[in-house]
């Protein structure tokens, strides 16, 4: 019995020392925890790390700070913003279709042929003034005009196929070469929106000039040797008309795109106006072989025009 005791002794003297070893482990460890919580906390790691964070939040945007709910817990919410998307979306898409749907319209001046003698295609300059003063000298209308880098010098122009080919043989006298062409002009197609609609106008005249010119054409087809002198001039008038119209209607565009429509339109209106009074003078003083000269160089520049636009 004493020594069953005795063991029981022990064994409780045992089962005491090792609670009593728990707790002082127990207890260092949450001294040395504890201990270094603060140093970490003071360290310059931990304001990082809190600078961090607190960066992280301050960037997300449509948030809210909420009170407490009834249970005591602190909840984030964001502010629903879907529907003010969704409208900014509507609104763009709407802007866009506008801007395509917008109607799109396009002005065409027609396209037109004219027929002329060409009597010689060379590049050499005195060459050219060579044909020119024969030409002079023969009194045959003709103008040059530089295709490519190459100098074409034709003679006589009709909107008429028949009346050019009347001269191909006396002109075959001087150049055995000469040949009947046809100078094709192509339609001017112009699209445009209600913005820039002064482009409508700027092709009904340039459609009007080319009428303008189909009448002269008739002039001097139907009056070769007796040109009415009057009826020639009002059609000089008419037309010098024409082109202050279409040039205080070039003055608007405004269109970046359209610089070098706007620069080579204005060029060629230029010359055509230069033209009017050269033609007017020359008639009046009979050199008629001069006019049509000039009527045919207001042909070929038009061609050139377009050429410089394509």
């Amino acid at each position: 019995m004493n020594k069953r005791r005795s063991i029981y002794k022990g064994f409780n003297k045992r089962r005491k020392n090792r609670v009593i070893k728990i707790y002082i482990v127990g207890a260092s460890i949450c001294l040395i925890c504890g201990y270094g919580y603060i140093q970490f906390k003071n360290s310059k790691m931990f304001n990082s790390i809190k600078e961090k964070v607190a960066s992280i939040e301050l960037k997300i945007p449509f948030f809210d700070l909420k009170k407490s709910n009834d249970n005591g817990l602190e909840t984030f919410d964001y502010n629903d913003i879907s529907k003010e998307i969704d409208k900014i979306k509507e609104e763009n898409n709407e802007a866009k279709t506008d801007e395509v749907n917008e109607d799109v319209k396009v002005a065409k001046v027609k396209g037109w042929n004219v027929y002329t003698i060409q009597v010689a295609s060379v590049e050499d300059k005195d060459e050219i003034s060579k044909i020119e003063e024969v030409l002079s000298k023969e009194k045959v209308p003709f103008s040059t005009i530089n295709i490519e880098g190459v100098n074409k010098v034709q003679t006589y122009v009709s909107f008429d196929k028949e009346s050019i080919r009347n001269h191909l043989e006396g002109i075959r006298v001087l150049y055995p070469d000469a040949f009947l062409a046809e100078v094709k002009m192509p339609v001017l197609s112009l699209e445009y929106t209600s913005k820039y609609s002064y482009l409508e106008t700027i092709s009904e005249q340039l459609g009007s000039l080319i009428d303008n010119f189909e009448l002269e054409s008739k002039l001097w087809t139907d009056n070769k040797n007796n040109i009415n002198l009057e009826e020639y001039n009002t059609i000089l008038t008419n037309r010098k008309t024409m082109v202050k119209n279409i040039e205080k209607e070039v003055s608007k565009i405004d269109y970046k795109g359209a610089e070098v429509f706007k620069s080579n339109l204005t060029t060629y209106l230029n010359n055509v106006d230069k033209n009017i009074e050269e033609a007017s003078k020359s008639a009046n003083e009979q050199n008629y072989n001069i006019s049509e000269g000039i009527f045919l160089n207001s042909l070929q520049g038009y061609l050139t025009f377009i050429n410089s636009i394509q």
